[in-house]
């Protein structure tokens, strides 16, 4: 005998931590939503999506997908020009303070 899956479509939840009801509640007031809607759309995050009020559902991080891609070969040669002397490692300054942290040893 095989089952069918069924879709959830009511949940009961006991047990509420007092900060987790609060977060819920201020949500709710925040984007005016009902106390369902607001445990929905938290539930949607923390599954790694949330659905949007177009029903598009998104996935979190996604926020820059659409930038991906579309750099061209300049773009990428300025950002590597500009970060270059972030990632310069100043052996003088890292040298001085790794003595310093032996001698209080």
């Amino acid at each position: 005998m095989t089952r069918r899956p069924t879709r959830l479509k009511q949940l009961t939840i006991r047990g509420f931590d007092p900060e987790v009801e609060e977060e819920v509640r201020e949500l709710a007031r925040r984007e005016r939503l009902s106390l369902n809607q607001a445990v929905m759309r938290l539930l949607r995050r923390a599954a790694g999506s949330r659905r949007e009020s177009d029903g598009q559902v998104h996935r979190v991080g996604s926020s820059l997908d659409d930038l991906a891609g579309t750099w061209s070969e300049r773009d990428e040669e300025e950002f590597v020009r500009a970060v270059e002397p972030i990632e310069r490692i100043d052996e003088a300054f890292w040298g001085r303070s790794t003595r310093r942290a032996r001698r209080r040893r």
